[in-house]
């Protein structure tokens, strides 16, 4: 083996040729940049190609010859001076000076608030100032440069070196790669030196230095003002390097030392200079350590026999040694060693390669540098033997294996749940790029290898986010392979979909307390941008041949594109999914589904809309929301035409799209609007439904001859029994709606229907789904729906065998059923008149042993503890179209909603909760009274009453279940003619004639106050009137509130309720006050004798009663207890007294106005008035704030029944806005709460 000292690494230059000098016979290029003349450009002359330089030239210390200097070229003749442009107008050339001053920044902040201002301002509106710092802050560095350009030249040049040193200044100045090249190419004019050191500065804060791989590429490429391979450009690119600290990589943009001094100016000239002087010193000092530590472990690794302490040790220096020394210096030295001691290169490569082996789980750092070592000494291997034959080509493959373990291991932790992967440590992307098998070492591969290889580099690159160099790769890969070309696109929409996923970190989530949903806002602009790259990527794979067959990736790729806001336009997805009509099958129903789902959850919801920054209000949300579901129908049609043997599946999901809209027009919270209306598109949407599941059974029934039994599907009528059952696509409960008997029959015609043995087989799986759902104990279904659900499927599964569980529990709800009968009937006769209240009694007959289970006392309060059982907890998904607060609401909406199209309603009123059963005519049965409803026919025509039906909870092995019951027709007749009177008995009467007012200004007013056990008879039925108009004279009678209901009488021999009359009679007082004598009243007769009656009018302000029904009133009265009327004697007198009267009034009300005043001064007591107000802000935590304070404060006296609410309202504020599973209140509602309260206390 030769001497080391001869392998020249002691005498080897460190100057590197200036790669942009080098010279290609195809392009030649000028040996030194020349300063162009000011009036001509120069044209290089071209230099001969030089020979490929060998390794012992790249070692020698001779520095080369300099090339020519090129000869400039004649100067063109200039052309004509254009027109100077129009001055600036003066209030836009203040403006822009004005940014001379501006601190321009890009830190988040702004640059998040510059975003949203993209998305919700009109550019037109902004004046020049605002569009510059916009297109500063949002990185459109070609509007800067087009803005920059159009300034005058000072101004220009200004502005753009304020930009520099105030990024400069900053630590981390929030920019990237692309920002610089973009701010570099925007300078208005050529750099100047201050601007190549500040963009160099700026460089080298954007970016990090394990991330030089992509700044030696992008220089590689070249930007307009530096880079590439034009001379001037490269010694651009050099000095901006070296000003960013990126050394090794300037060197290979910077002249050699000896073209240094042709460079004109003289700085750049001697800063160049004083770089590579000081590099050349240090690495001669470096090269004698290095070659001493060569030797000396090339030494002990060349060793036959060696102990493996020794070994790892010398290897670990040989990798020291050669990360250290470059490639073209080892290359030769590599060489020579192979040549004159083949075992000892194999030892030295084996010994590397078992460190690199031992330590591929130690420090990053470490592993980073043996990957280095490994990627130096596969280069050399393969520059001087045939990596193929043995046993170089174990070598080979072992040193790649080791690579992809790496990139693996990167990929896996860069793509995984942050949370699952905290604190694993990765070789960054950047340096696994670096050091990746390339050439003739890749080559030498075997060829599974290379697809593998090929592979893994496609993920490594993806987790740069550089997508179109990724995809280029796929692609690549794709063409040799095509498996693992639509593998690695379907790897790449998932971390496609990671890095545009607006879902905050959690450990950022986290340190700044945000909610579990907070998101990064996507404007509009923002959007439109992420459906453009997808849809680029997309249709790359497609003509590649390699688009992605996980649909479930690309569509969830596709909606984090989206803003959360914002309602899927038809022209996007076919934009990035191709044409709706020849979308494959799976795909077009996952996005149809994802469309329904978010249409049922996300897009109409104002808090979404107002985190997406839209600035739509309720009206534009419901607008966009209706929007959407027209175009998922509009969807489903267009793809139907491209697909008709497949339309049963399309028309079901129609049929659940219009069952799920129809509940949210009803239910929809954003605008307030008719019920009426909203009941109107309820049912339109619901009946529209119906007909796209029949026509969907239809369809299927027709595809079923070209299934085999294994492919059978039950999903048409399935979600066609959903849809009757109100249950929605996303789980949503609609517990309005009630049995449809026809549509259900119409469900099971169509199963049996199907040809052959189809039927059966399809009525089987049908009991098999609904049997497993109904025993389903880990989600049962809600108590309200589980009758309703197992009496439905039992019209359709009637004597299926897998249903005989159901039939028996259908039965034995049944058994319950037989021994409670709901029952209305009329209070008294069932001829009633046309303009007649009358009653109608709600109870129920029962047995006496249901009496005690049943507890029928629960539907006559509000209280959560008197219902049987423990119900489930609110759920916002589950809702019904009368929303009430407890048992007793319930019945009374559903009383409501039953008569109110028949009668009008004039009360409604319950038997209290204690309320006692009454014994029947039969043995064993008893009757319990709920209600009282006072109605009155709308017209003649009605001819009954109508079933009423009652919601009863019970108690099985499964939980709470509630079964509806309903009451038989009552048939009635109205009478349009005279009515008899209603059943009527213990009627008591008050008259009072008041007349303190008589002597003032002559009103005379007589009260009639009538209460009975019944209802009360009209006036004219209840007094004999006529006397008194003839007598005295009626002006006008008034019925106050008419019939009042106070009682329901559920103890008597007959249940009746007690109820109140209050008319006010107004008398004519003129006869008596012009009459010369008394007048003598005459007070109405009681027409039945059974009536009592009480006669009262007022002795001077004391009410009084009379004995007999009659009162003397006039000037003269003869009784103590009448008014007598003052007749005036004289005008004179009458002043006088008036005006004295009037005087000590006055002085009166002066002295206590001043002491209250005084009083008020001095001190006022604390009011409740004075403590407590609406809170500003209200939301649940608010209103349990105030209403805790109103409930405690001594300033608040409330009687016990108005404690007993207030409390019962903190209970339902606190369960809807904290329970769990609640269905939280408005604001609106929240509001009315706190109202009603301030009102009561204040």
């Amino acid at each position: 083996m030769r001497p080391l000292s001869t392998l020249s690494i002691l005498g080897a230059t460190c100057a590197l040729p200036w790669l942009s000098f080098a010279q290609t016979p195809e392009q030649p290029q000028p040996a030194v940049p020349q300063p162009a003349p000011p009036a001509a450009a120069s044209t290089p002359a071209p230099t001969p190609a030089t020979p490929a330089a060998t390794p012992a030239a790249a070692l020698a210390t001779t520095p080369p010859a300099a090339a020519p200097t090129p000869t400039p070229a004649p100067a063109p003749e200039p052309p004509p001076a254009p027109a100077p442009p129009p001055p600036p107008d003066p209030k836009v050339l203040k403006q822009l000076e004005s940014l001379v001053n501006q601190k321009f920044s890009r830190d988040p902040n702004d640059v998040f608030g510059a975003l949203s201002r993209m998305g919700t301002t009109d550019s037109s509106t902004l004046d020049v100032k605002e569009k510059f710092l916009l297109s500063f802050r949002t990185g459109d560095w070609a509007s800067i440069r087009k803005q920059l350009a159009e300034m005058p030249n000072d101004l220009g040049r200004r502005i753009y070196d304020k930009i520099l040193a105030d990024l400069v200044e900053r630590q981390k100045p929030n920019v990237k790669l692309d920002d610089v090249v973009g701010i570099a190419d925007a300078v208005p004019g050529d750099l100047t030196n201050d601007e190549v050191r500040r963009l160099g500065q700026l460089m080298g804060l954007a970016v990090p230095a394990t991330e030089s791989y992509w700044l030696a590429d992008r220089v590689k490429k070249g930007t307009e003002k530096f880079g590439g391979a034009d001379p001037a450009k490269r010694l651009i690119a050099g000095r901006m390097l070296l000003a960013g600290g990126f050394k090794d990589l300037a060197r290979e943009y910077l002249p050699p030392l000896d073209q240094v001094q042709q460079i004109p100016d003289e700085g750049v000239r001697n800063e160049i200079i004083a770089f590579l002087s000081t590099q050349q010193e240090t690495e001669a000092a470096q090269r004698a350590q290095m070659q001493k530590l060569w030797d000396e472990n090339l030494r002990i690794l060349s060793l036959p026999k060696v102990n493996e302490w020794e070994r790892s040790k010398a290897a670990s220096a040989m990798a020291k040694v050669i990360t250290q020394i470059p490639q073209t210096t080892l290359a030769p030295v590599m060489r020579d060693l192979l040549k004159s001691n083949p075992d000892g290169a194999l030892r030295l490569v084996s010994g590397l390669g078992v460190k690199v082996q031992n330590e591929s789980r130690g420090d990053v750092q470490q592993r980073i540098d043996n990957l280095r070592v490994q990627h130096t000494i596969a280069n050399l291997l393969a520059a001087d033997t045939d990596l193929k034959a043995q046993p170089w080509n174990q070598i080979s493959q072992m040193m790649a294996d080791i690579w992809m373990s790496e990139a693996e291991n990167t990929f896996t932790i860069k793509t995984d749940d942050p949370n699952k992967v905290r604190g694993q440590k990765f070789v960054p992307p950047a340096d696994l790029l670096m050091c990746m098998p390339d050439g003739k070492w890749s080559e030498s591969l075997p060829t599974s290898t290379r697809d593998r290889l090929d592979v893994i580099l496609s993920k490594v690159i993806l987790t740069t986010d550089n997508f179109d160099d990724a995809a280029q790769r796929i692609v690549d890969i794709g063409k040799r392979n095509a498996g693992a070309g639509v593998a690695l696109a379907e790897d790449f929409l998932n971390v496609w979909a990671k890095s545009h996923n607006p879902q905050l970190p959690e450990n950022l989530r986290r340190q700044y307390e945000l909610p579990e949903d907070a998101r990064i806002p996507v404007t509009p602009i923002m959007m439109e941008k992420n459906i453009e790259s997808l849809a680029r990527m997309m249709e790359i794979f497609r003509k590649a041949g390699i688009a992605p067959q996980d649909y479930g990736k690309v569509v969830s790729a596709f909606d984090l594109a989206y803003s959360n806001a914002e309602a899927y336009k038809t022209s996007h997805i076919a934009k990035v999914f191709g044409p709706i009509e020849k979308m494959d099958e799976p795909l077009f129903f996952l996005i149809v589904s994802r469309m329904n789902a978010n249409l049922s959850e996300r897009w109409r919801k104002m808090d979404v809309q107002k985190a997406g920054l839209t600035r739509r209000d309720e009206e534009q949300t419901l607008e966009m929301v209706r929007a959407g579901y027209t175009g998922a129908l509009k969807m489903i049609d267009d793809w139907m035409a491209g697909h008709p043997e497949s339309s049963s599946r399309a028309l079901t999901l129609a049929g659940t799209l219009l069952t799920d809209w129809g509940d949210f027009e009803y239910f929809q919270e954003l605008v307030t609007g008719d019920t009426r209306k909203r009941m109107l598109g309820y049912k339109e949407k619901n009946l529209q439904a119906q007909d796209y599941f029949q026509r969907g059974a239809a369809a299927y029934a027709k595809e079923v001859t070209k299934l085999s039994p294994a492919e059978y599907s039950i999903d048409a009528y399935l979600n066609w029994f959903h849809g009757l059952l109100g249950i929605g696509s996303g789980g949503q409960l609609n517990l309005s709606k009630s049995m449809n008997r026809a549509a259900l029959n119409r469900i099971r015609e169509s199963i049996l229907g199907l040809p052959d043995k189809a039927g059966k087989a399809h009525m089987n799986q049908f009991a098999k789904v609904v049997n497993a759902r109904l025993a389903d104990e880990k989600d049962p279904l809600h108590e309200d729906l589980k009758y309703r659900y197992l009496a439905s499927a039992l019209i359709i599964t009637k004597d299926d065998p897998f249903m005989l569980g159901a039939e028996k529990k259908v039965q034995y709800f049944d058994e319950l059923l037989s021994e409670i009968r709901l029952q209305t009937r009329v209070d008294g006769p069932t001829t009633v008149g046309r303009d007649q209240d009358f009653g109608i009694i709600v109870s129920v007959i029962h047995t006496e042993a249901m009496g005690r289970v049943a507890q029928f006392s629960q539907y006559l309060t509000n209280d959560p503890g008197a219902v049987l059982g423990k119900p489930r907890r609110k759920s916002p998904l589950a809702r019904k179209m009368r929303e009430a607060q407890g048992p007793r609401d319930e019945l009374e909406l559903s009383l409501t909603e039953t008569f109110s199209p028949f009668f009008d309603i004039k009360s409604i009123i319950f038997a209290a909760p204690e309320v006692k059963p009454r014994p029947t005519a039969q043995t064993g049965w008893e009757e319990t009274v709920l209600a009282y409803i006072l109605v009155r026919a709308k017209d003649a025509s009605v001819d009954k009453i109508p079933p009423v039906e009652m919601e009863l909870k019970f108690v099985d092995l499964t939980g709470p279940v509630t079964i509806p019951a309903e009451s038989a027709e009552t048939v009635i007749k109205v009478d349009a003619g005279n009515s008899t009177p209603r059943p009527t008995s213990k009627i008591e009467v008050t008259q009072t004639l008041d007349t303190r007012q008589f002597h003032i200004n002559g009103a005379l007013p007589l009260e009639i106050k009538a209460t009975a056990t019944g209802l009360v008879p009209d006036l004219e039925q209840l007094l004999d009137l006529e006397a008194l108009k003839k007598d005295i004279g009626i002006r006008h009678i008034n019925a106050q509130d008419g019939l009042q209901v106070k009682e329901l009488n559920t103890w008597g021999e007959q249940v009746a309720p007690v109820t109140e009359r209050l008319w006010t009679i107004a008398l004519n007082g003129d006869p008596i006050r012009s009459a010369e004598g008394p007048t003598e009243i005459k007070l109405p007769l009681a027409k039945a004798k059974e009536t009592t009656v009480v006669y009262q009018t007022y002795d001077d302000m004391n009410l009084a009663t009379l004995q007999q029904p009659t009162t003397t009133l006039g000037p003269k009265a003869s009784d103590g207890t009448t008014v007598v009327a003052a007749k005036p004697r004289a005008p004179i007198m009458s002043m006088v007294i008036g005006g004295g009267v009037f005087l000590l009034l006055l002085i009166i009300g002066i002295i206590i106005a001043v002491t209250r005043r005084g009083g008020a001064d001095k001190e006022r007591p604390l009011r409740a008035r004075d403590v407590f107000k609406m809170p500003g802000e209200v939301d649940g935590f608010s209103v349990v704030a105030l209403l805790r304070k109103l409930k405690a404060s001594p300033l608040v006296r409330l009687r016990e029944p108005q404690q007993e609410d207030l409390q019962k309202d903190l209970q339902r504020v606190q369960q809807s806005c904290f329970g769990a599973g609640a269905s939280a209140l408005s604001e609106s509602d929240l509001r009315g709460i706190a109202k009603k309260w301030l009102d009561a206390a204040c």
